[in-house]
């Protein structure tokens, strides 16, 4: 449906949503995509007809904002790109973590406090009534996705909502941020667009669903500055070829670079610490492979 919608309103048919942009009218879909058409390419009787096929959007009650949700929803979506971090310059990393319900949702604040059980932030964001975005400023190396499907089915049983959660990288808190988020935003709305989407999917396990499913979006820029470094790091980057070559074997990886497994081990740390990934597993490794070839293909 979305896919004829665009074909007729064409760059008058937004899919990236912006709860502060009015030129837009924006809808819900029943699997909780927001898009927006243009209000001036709207005669009134299409409106009447989208919204009796779609969910309006309601706007948001911005005054209901704490301070430190105000800094961060100016600074994503409405200051201009000079607009500093809320988060001092010494701040290393941080994650957003981005939400969408199949349905509105009134019972914000239980809401809240059953994410904040998983997720190490009180900082949610809320978009719309049925999307928003979770801002750990102070975020664990890695986080156990199970524990989010878990979250999913809970909430789905005690609010009467069905929940997809997608997990972002480890950012690095520099004048890129916003620029990064938004990347990874439309990124994670791509894949929520998807007839086979997860309850709960990290950024790591959705970009080969990504370059299937929008081979345009994958390109460097997507990526998190934290990697992008540590793919650029030239032994980080050679011991992280030898492990691919190695089948992810420890053992055979340190003969093969003539160190100690301990070593190994040591620089595979490293690169968990910097970036939240250890591709020490499949699913991570194979990220770190298209990744690989993300970065050299715009070098």
């Amino acid at each position: 449906m979305l896919e004829n919608l665009m074909q007729h309103y064409k760059e008058a048919m937004t899919i990236t949503y912006n709860p502060n942009d009015t030129r837009f009218k924006w809808f819900r879909t029943e699997i909780g995509q927001i898009f927006g058409i243009l209000k001036t390419n709207l005669a009134e009787k299409e409106i009447e007809l989208l919204s009796s096929l779609f969910q309006p959007v309601e706007l948001l009650n911005e005054d209901n904002f704490t301070a430190s949700q105000r800094r961060w929803f100016d600074y994503l979506f409405t200051e201009s790109k000079s607009g500093e971090s809320p988060l001092p310059s010494d701040h290393v990393a941080l994650r957003f973590y981005y939400f969408y319900l199949k349905q509105p949702i009134e019972d914000k604040q239980n809401f809240e406090e059953a994410v904040q059980g998983i997720i190490n932030s009180e900082l949610v964001l809320w978009l719309s009534c049925s999307h928003g975005i979770i801002i750990e400023e102070k975020p664990t190396i890695t986080f156990e996705v199970e524990s989010l499907k878990d979250l999913s089915d809970t909430l789905t049983t005690d609010f009467y909502v069905e929940p997809y959660f997608y997990i972002g990288q480890l950012q690095k808190n520099d004048n890129a941020l916003r620029d990064k988020f938004s990347l990874e935003q439309n990124c994670f709305q791509t894949l929520h667009r998807s007839s086979n989407r997860e309850k709960a999917l990290t950024f790591y396990e959705g970009l080969p669903l990504l370059i299937m499913k929008s081979p345009s979006s994958a390109k460097k820029d997507i990526l998190s500055n934290h990697l992008v470094e540590a793919i650029e790091d030239k032994e980080l980057l050679y011991t992280i070829e030898a492990f691919l070559q190695s089948n992810l074997n420890a053992s055979s990886t340190a003969k093969r670079l003539f160190i100690h497994r301990n070593s190994l081990q040591y620089r595979l740390e490293k690169l968990l610490e910097k970036t939240g990934l250890d591709i020490r597993t499949f699913s991570n490794a194979a990220f770190i492979f298209l990744a690989i070839m993300l970065v050299r293909q715009e070098n």
